[in-house]
């Protein structure tokens, strides 16, 4: 997981502009507003990048390497930049009301999605 930086931000009199990515090949892009105290995810991928951007609220976000089994925890808000790397078990949990934008490299397939459980 990495936390990444705008790759531009500017601001002046009509508002503020925000570059969430400019590199990479995207392939999916969804949008997600999730009540408080709900959980999401709990997953991992192996062949897909997964970026979200949180638009507002808390979100508990918890990490797990299936390979190494390193875990991490943060709190992410309004602003956060978040890339999942395959292999990397993802858990949200809404702290307050969400929303926020998912990106991923590869479409979901319904028949056979790269989404696995432990």
């Amino acid at each position: 997981m990495k936390i990444i930086k705008p790759y531009k931000t500017s601001e002046d009199t009509r508002g503020a502009l925000t570059g969430i990515i400019n590199e990479g090949i995207w392939k999916e892009i969804n949008y997600l507003e999730t009540a408080k105290n709900q959980i999401r995810g709990n997953h991992y991928h192996r062949n897909t990048l997964e970026l979200f951007y949180i638009l507002e609220g808390k979100i508990e976000i918890t990490i797990k390497n299936t390979k190494d089994k390193k875990t991490k925890k943060l709190i992410a808000g309004r602003g956060t930049i978040l890339l999942i790397e395959p292999f990397e078990l993802h858990t949200f949990i809404s702290k307050t009301k969400c929303k926020w934008i998912n990106i991923l490299s590869k479409k979901i397939n319904n028949r056979n999605p790269d989404i696995h459980k432990i």
